[in-house]
């Protein structure tokens, strides 16, 4: 089977839009930042074909839902052209959210394509060391592996070693780019009125004081 010249992109949007509300607001918490999706999927393609030199094939955009029920976000993504949604589990824990079966849906997919010679080159947007066999897999059936990382906010890594070590091209998405798409929200301090006075507290405040008392029983008297 004769492999297809174009490139596929493949998302982790929890790792892309917590690495970029690390980076822009701090905390990797997604609540922290809006995006606009449109243009980040625009921004995709576009630096996606000029890296690769390749025509893009399909941007796969994995995530996690409760209950793997698709949020507004992944209405409106499923469908812009040449995107699919991939949705995993999303569950909280000790009052945190956790993706279940993300990464192994990323690794499959990026297996099948890779199988199937549907693609020349695949972008990977992750930081997950659990796609190491994904990658090396793809990488043995002659596809180009381009590895893209979220600027850190700490100047540190924010991906697997060992994928940085495997992958053929390295990028790095920096802040430049990503406010193209993505925001910060503001969360400046909120001006709240001022505590009303207790009666009790009142009373007091309005008492006179003894040596006031006591001057005016002087001069009743």
């Amino acid at each position: 089977m004769e492999r297809v010249d174009r490139c596929v992109v493949l998302v982790d949007a929890g790792y892309l839009l917590g690495a970029a509300a690390s980076l822009l607001a701090g905390e990797p918490a997604r609540s922290r930042i809006t995006v606009d999706h449109a243009a980040l999927i625009l921004g995709l393609r576009e630096r996606a074909e000029a890296d690769t030199q390749q025509p893009l094939l399909r941007i796969y955009w994995f995530d996690g839902a409760p209950d793997r029920v698709p949020q507004p976000e992944h209405r409106r993504l499923r469908v812009m052209p040449r995107v699919t949604v991939r949705l995993g589990a999303l569950t909280r824990s000790d009052g945190r959210w956790a993706q279940k079966g993300v990464d192994a849906a990323m690794h499959a997919e990026l297996t099948e394509l890779a199988r199937n010679r549907a693609c020349s080159d695949v972008v990977l947007v992750t930081g997950d060391g659990d796609l190491l066999p994904g990658l090396m897999s793809a990488k043995e059936h002659g596809v180009a592996v381009h590895l893209w990382a979220v600027q850190a906010a700490d100047g540190d890594y924010n991906q697997s070693e060992d994928l940085v070590a495997e992958a053929d091209e390295r990028r790095v998405l920096d802040r430049a780019w990503i406010t193209k798409a993505v925001r910060a929200k503001d969360t400046g301090p909120s001006c709240a009125p001022p505590p009303a006075p207790r009666p009790e507290i009142a009373a007091i405040l309005s008492a006179p004081l003894p040596e006031a008392a006591l001057a005016a029983s002087a001069e009743r008297a």
